[in-house]
């Protein structure tokens, strides 16, 4: 009985170490116009996300403008729109600036981040499919209230590509008295 046991064991140990399994990465979702799925992407782009976002709530610019590609594209919620670090440094400061005339300033929290990817396109020509696709969402609550206005909810998307922001697109919600 035990050689039994002790044979069992031994060929479903090898049964499992022989076995090569291919995993299907799990996609929904869809980019109109093309046959490209959405997947989760990695931990690295997250990653990359945080340093990015507390490095804007230190203003640390020179850190924020080392995140950006030299001809990434940045779309604010107000419609400004900058190109590369340096603009979008100096958009965020006007931002700022804008906000403290209001008797506000820059806080908020991260609510939540993850990570999507694209599936390969087989053009070399787009990065659509490189990198990850961070989805995050911030809350700011203000202390001087702009009219009823006493949260504002932001919704961004970085497009990371080689540990930098390849684009970059915000969109906002108010939040009501």
């Amino acid at each position: 009985m035990k050689k039994l046991l002790l044979l069992s064991l031994i060929t479903l140990f090898i049964s499992c170490a022989n076995q090569n399994q291919e995993c299907e990465t799990p996609s929904n979702g869809f980019i109109e116009g093309t046959e490209l799925n959405i997947q989760m992407g990695e931990q690295n782009g997250v990653d990359i996300f945080k340093e990015i976002d507390a490095a804007w709530a230190e203003f640390n610019f020179e850190k924020v403008k080392n995140y950006v590609h030299d001809d990434a594209v940045m779309k604010f919620a107000d419609g400004r729109v900058a190109t590369g670090g340096e603009e979008f440094v100096q958009s965020i400061k006007e931002w700022a600036e804008e906000d403290a005339a209001l008797g506000n300033e820059q806080s908020w929290t991260t609510n939540y981040a993850f990570a999507l990817a694209v599936s390969n396109d087989n053009d070399d020509s787009t990065n659509i499919d490189q990198g990850n696709w961070v989805n995050a969402q911030f809350t700011s609550t203000l202390k001087n209230p702009k009219g009823d206005v006493i949260r504002e909810v932001f919704y961004e998307f970085y497009h990371i590509v080689d540990g930098k922001i390849a684009s970059w697109n915000q969109f906002k919600r108010d939040e009501k008295n």
